[in-house]
């Protein structure tokens, strides 16, 4: 979270009252390359799908899951 560009508060609130990133820009993702677990495992795994219908071909193992959502609520971690 420490390599991401800062952004105002302004830009944090309407991202989360669009349900949206305040780092996706009009061209897709502006921090791809520094993204976040959170965004590196959207889409991969049941809990986490993506509302587009995307999904590798094969999901993350249910247990994998499980403690990558452990170590998430162990650590703090929160969304950007």
């Amino acid at each position: 979270m420490a390599r991401l560009p800062v952004k105002s508060e302004a830009v944090h609130e309407a991202a989360l009252a669009a349900l949206s990133c305040p780092h996706l820009g009009p061209n897709g993702c502006e921090v791809y390359e520094e993204r976040p677990l959170i965004c590196r495992l959207f889409g991969t795994t049941p809990r986490l799908p993506c509302p587009n219908g995307r999904a590798p071909a094969v999901m993350i193992d249910s247990k994998v899951e499980h403690q990558i959502h452990w170590f998430a609520r162990h650590t703090r971690q929160v969304l950007v």
